[in-house]
């Protein structure tokens, strides 16, 4: 079953550094990558075709903040492979992240002249995702990669060395947008896109999915037994637990899931932080 959290017992921070930045290569089956894939292939393959289903874009630009071409997935895709996305997208983030769900997932499409500016997003979720669908070994671009501000830069003079030059592969992290490629970041991390430069054709373009995981609302319950069975054991537990977290965690500033394992007998397996 999916894993999610469920507070049993108090909880360390981690150790290390909070984590900002996962990919996931080859990260839906093959087939359902290429599938989506073609789907946007087969509607944009006659550019002469007067089909409505071409005429669902918008040209979203923000001065000089924002300029894509994008449009709802929901509205794009069919029913059924719009509706495994969502699922794929939505196990990971309740396995991986401790995240409920996502919001409804945009399709982007970038050519020449198209970027997104640094910026950091209003509240959605705690992660932000984006799923490439672009043809990475054969595009006909310069740019497309995707931006996040480096923690030398975040907290500049701290790591800072006078006499030291700082060029721009020190203070940016910059992720290819690969086919099938899932790159999951903190929105709160200044980020952009790099300008695309080269192809007018959406066919050659920068082809992304991109939303937010939304955040679990307190404890989320999956396993052999309902929530009317455990709430009882859990509520007693909850009081105890968000006292030593208060002390535990108070460096902890934005979003902490944990995962706990309850064995059949009642002892606690496996405790461990997603994200």
């Amino acid at each position: 079953g999916k894993q999610v959290p469920r507070p049993a017992t108090a909880i360390a921070p981690p150790a290390g550094p909070c984590r900002r930045l996962l990919t996931r290569d080859d990260f839906l089956p093959a087939a359902q990558a290429a599938a989506l894939r073609r789907s946007f292939v087969s509607r944009f393959a006659d550019p002469r075709a007067a089909s409505s289903e071409r005429f669902c874009w918008d040209n979203w630009h923000v001065g000089d903040q924002y300029n894509l071409v994008r449009t709802p997935a929901e509205q794009f895709f069919d029913e059924a492979d719009y509706a495994a996305l969502c699922e794929a997208l939505t196990s990971f983030g309740q396995r991986e992240l401790g995240c409920d769900t996502i919001t409804p997932p945009w399709l982007s499409y970038y050519v020449d002249g198209c970027s997104q500016a640094l910026h950091t997003d209003a509240w959605h979720g705690p992660f932000a995702f984006v799923l490439s669908l672009t043809d990475w070994d054969a595009r006909a671009f310069t740019g497309g990669e995707t931006m996040l501000m480096t923690p030398a830069v975040l907290d500049f003079w701290r790591a800072h060395e006078p006499g030291t030059a700082i060029e721009q592969a020190s203070m940016f992290e910059l992720v290819e947008p690969r086919f099938n490629r899932l790159t999951v970041f903190d929105p709160r991390v200044p980020h952009g896109v790099r300008e695309v430069r080269g192809t007018r054709d959406p066919l050659k373009a920068r082809l992304v999915l991109h939303g937010w995981f939304t955040p679990a609302q307190s404890v989320a319950i999956a396993g052999a037994l309902g929530e009317e069975q455990v709430e009882p054991a859990l509520n007693a537990a909850l009081e105890p637990m968000y006292e030593r977290l208060g002390s535990e965690c108070a460096r902890v500033f934005g979003t902490l899931n944990v995962f706990v394992h309850v064995e059949p007998s009642g002892a606690v397996g496996d405790v461990r932080v997603l994200a």
